[in-house]
């Protein structure tokens, strides 16, 4: 006779399946949530370079300018509570030695400067500068003018208005002609002189930042922004251009943020130490934010 054998199926119980189950949802619960995180902390970090780039091109570009600035021509208005504030320099075209400008009686119209690198011959346009001391009188290019901006005063200031520049008759030099005779207000002990061009504002407003240009030289630091044909800078009436063409006004950055802050700092400025413009901008997008400090160091010794 043939014995038959009494074996067990081997299986899975129903405890062991909803264990299996239980387990394994946890793990996919934890591995979903791990791949969440991990895409959220690569779309955040990827948000914030982006802000951060955006910011550091804007700082970039501002701080390369601030270092061309004029000594003693970088000013700033008092930031708002909602972070608005403009920051206002004098851009340096080109800068060499003097030789014979008028420092007494009733000035002159042309003096001879060391040649310009690169010539300036020819090239119209732009003001000379000779020890800059004084920021009221560097920008007093409004003095008693109702009509016909720039008027600069002819006599003891440190700028003018210049016609021209052309080869001189010695070698090695140039003759700067001006509009008008003038007569410098101080020598300056390492004998500047400067061209410079119209002063450049940036300005927050709002969550923007913008670039002006063509709006004139004022006493009091201007702020007011009008549409073309509102304010006209060739009949005096000061203001910051909001003009559709370029380069008049520019949009630099947008993002911006900067409630509570203030944007633009500048140190007291000596003529025996070289100063530090603060700058403090706060990014924000995609709700996350950024805060860029940086610090530009400004020629204040003339």
């Amino acid at each position: 006779m043939i014995k038959l054998s009494n074996q067990k199926q081997a299986g899975f119980s129903i405890i062991e399946m909803v264990l299996a189950i239980v387990i394994s949802g946890i793990l996919a619960i934890g591995i979903v949530s791990f791949i969440g995180d991990s895409v959220d902390t690569l779309t955040t970090s990827a948000n914030r370079n982006k802000i951060a780039a955006s910011g550091r091109i804007a700082i970039d570009r501002l701080a390369m300018e601030i270092h061309n600035a004029l000594p003693n021509s970088v000013r700033a208005t008092t930031a708002t509570a909602g972070g608005d504030q403009c920051l206002e320099f004098v851009p340096v075209r080109a800068a060499t030695t003097y030789i014979n400008p008028s420092f007494s009686s009733g000035g002159s119209t042309t003096f001879d400067v060391v040649d310009l690198v690169p010539s300036q011959h020819g090239v119209t346009g732009g003001y000379a500068v000779i020890y800059p001391r004084r920021r009221n009188r560097l920008y007093d290019g409004d003095n008693g003018a109702s009509a016909g901006w720039p008027n600069f005063p002819g006599n003891r200031r440190p700028i003018q208005e210049i016609t021209s520049i052309a080869d001189s008759v010695s070698d090695d030099q140039s003759t700067v002609t001006l509009v008008k005779s003038h007569r410098f207000r101080r020598r300056s002990p390492n004998q500047r002189f400067f061209i410079v061009e119209d002063p450049v504002s940036y300005c927050i407003v709002g969550e923007n930042l913008y670039r002006y240009t063509n709006y004139g030289f004022y006493t009091a630091q201007v702020t007011a922004e009008e549409e073309a044909g509102v304010c006209e800078v060739a009949l005096d009436q000061t203001c910051l251009p909001d003009y559709a063409a370029a380069p008049d006004k520019m949009l630099i950055t947008n993002d911006l943020d900067n409630t509570g802050l203030t944007a633009f700092t500048v140190s007291a400025q000596t003529l025996r130490r070289n100063a530090l413009v603060a700058i403090q901008f706060n990014f924000s997008a995609n709700n996350d934010s950024i805060v860029l400090n940086h610090e530009v160091l400004t020629r204040s010794v003339p």
